[in-house]
């Protein structure tokens, strides 16, 4: 959970100096990788189904602003 706050307080930082436009796109394998890894610290943090989708959209933009990559809109979780 440490680990997320940081993220998230980097994520914030870095956004303030870059321009969303302006940074790559993850490449799909990634994606996939940032997907998994915040499911399963969903599962770690034992997230309802209910906010689980809304936690690992979070949590994988988090991850792709701290790596430099664009954020995205959607995840897929099946």
């Amino acid at each position: 959970m440490k680990c997320q706050v940081l993220s998230v307080l980097f994520a914030i930082s870095l956004s303030n100096a870059y321009a969303s436009d302006d940074l790559p796109v993850a490449p799909e394998e990634t994606l996939k990788e940032y997907t998994q890894m915040c499911l399963d610290w969903a599962r770690e943090d034992d997230i309802d189904e209910q906010s689980l989708y809304k936690y690992v959209l979070d949590c994988v933009n988090d991850e792709l602003t701290s790596a430099g990559y664009q954020t995205v809109e959607k995840v897929d979780i099946k």
